[in-house]
């Protein structure tokens, strides 16, 4: 599982767990007259940690009056929510010794041990918040993450299994099994799991994509396009759908029917018509590359496609009568396009126009191959049977 999926998790604990830190935040409700540190828990319990960050600076530390436990509890949240976790962990131990007794500060302390990579950390915090975890799902999700992260991947799998017991709702933990059995190597089992997910619970488009793409990424693109088709039955107007489904064929080295999925998703997302097109010239279809081409939205985009079919399937008489078209939407400012017009001129015989366009090449890495065509054009000139 990777980092990226660790912050992930700390992140979606900290919502988890919003429901939690009234007993923290409730001051703030409280109190008629807002004092910086009361401003800075209503910032957090709005999700302003900005404006949070802001607010506790100005917290008075030398009043006798400041409620120490509180004022570190709030720091490393803050500092929690900006990832700097060995900033988060010295404040939520700061607010333990000034008397914090709420046991989510325990959760707070696994969160940033977490980031930290310190595993045996994260466990024995939440070890400490044990009387909480039958209401928090997220501490089961945190616990998992932190054995698995250990290289205990036994117990990730047994404590996702309890938690699924725990909360049957939560579909977290069936798709956590799911791409651990992927990364493990067990794709039958990733498969009966997918497919029990899809059954007991409702899906997103995302949840069939990922689940789809960590399939193909672990050599199964067959099985990815599983579930990749119920999530087209499901979400028929998504282009993500499309997309994976088309990657799972390339890897498959079916590139037309990938082609044939992008083109489908262009219904719904003109932009894969582009992609489609590219695939289809490929393979050497360039009649339905142009067919897709010509359905692009985005002049430009389509004009430069479409040169490049052209040219690929060798109608150079083709080329030269996008000229004026290329002309009128300033794509002929470009010395790629003028070396393609260029090009084109040599082709069908006509090198005094080849030479023409040339000329007005500037751009150096153009230029080289404008210098190139010309040697060429030379030997054509002295000795035509060679062309």
């Amino acid at each position: 599982m990777s980092y990226r999926t660790v912050r992930k998790t700390i992140l979606v604990l900290v919502i988890l767990l919003s429901s939690l830190m009234n007993a923290v935040l409730l001051h703030a409700e409280q109190v008629e007259k807002v004092d910086y540190l009361s401003l800075t828990a209503l910032m957090i319990k709005e999700g302003d940690y900005l404006r949070a960050a802001e607010a506790i600076k100005s917290v008075d530390l030398k009043n006798d009056k400041l409620d120490k436990k509180r004022f570190y509890t709030l720091s490393g949240i803050i500092s929690l929510n900006r990832e700097a976790y060995e900033e988060s962990r010295i404040a939520f131990d700061a607010a333990l010794k000034n008397g914090q007794e709420n046991k989510i500060i325990f959760v707070y302390l696994a969160q940033a041990n977490m980031g930290l990579k310190k595993y045996d950390e994260v466990l024995r915090q939440l070890d400490k918040a044990s009387d909480l975890q039958a209401t928090m799902p997220g501490i089961w999700l945190l616990r998992s993450q932190a054995y698995w992260m250990n290289q205990e991947k036994h117990k990730a799998w047994q404590v996702l299994g309890k938690a699924e017991q725990l909360f049957p709702q939560e579909k977290t933990f069936i798709r956590n099994k799911i791409y651990y059995a992927i990364e493990l190597g067990l794709y039958q089992e990733a498969v009966q799991l997918g497919q029990e997910f899809i059954k007991d619970h409702e899906p997103s488009v995302n949840d069939y994509v990922s689940l789809g793409d960590a399939l193909r990424r672990s050599g199964k693109p067959e099985s990815a396009l599983k579930f990749l088709e119920l999530a087209r039955l499901v979400h028929p107007q998504e282009k993500n759908v499309y997309l994976a489904m088309a990657h799972a064929y390339l890897d498959m080295d079916d590139t037309y029917a990938a082609a044939m999925m992008l083109e489908e998703g262009g219904r719904f997302e003109n932009a894969l018509l582009k992609d489609a097109a590219e695939l289809y010239k490929n393979e050497n279809d360039f009649q339905r590359a142009l067919f897709n081409n010509a359905r692009l939205l985005k002049q430009k985009e389509k004009l430069r496609q479409r040169m490049a079919i052209q040219l690929e399937s060798g109608n150079y008489d083709q080329v030269l009568a996008m000229e004026d078209e290329l002309l009128r939407v300033r794509l002929l400012d470009e010395d790629a396009l003028q070396y393609a017009i260029a090009y084109a001129h040599f082709q069908v015989g006509d090198y005094d126009e080849a030479e023409n366009t040339l000329e007005k090449i500037t751009d150096a890495s153009v230029f080289r191959k404008a210098a190139a065509l010309r040697k060429i054009m030379v030997s054509c000139a002295d000795e035509k049977w060679l062309c």
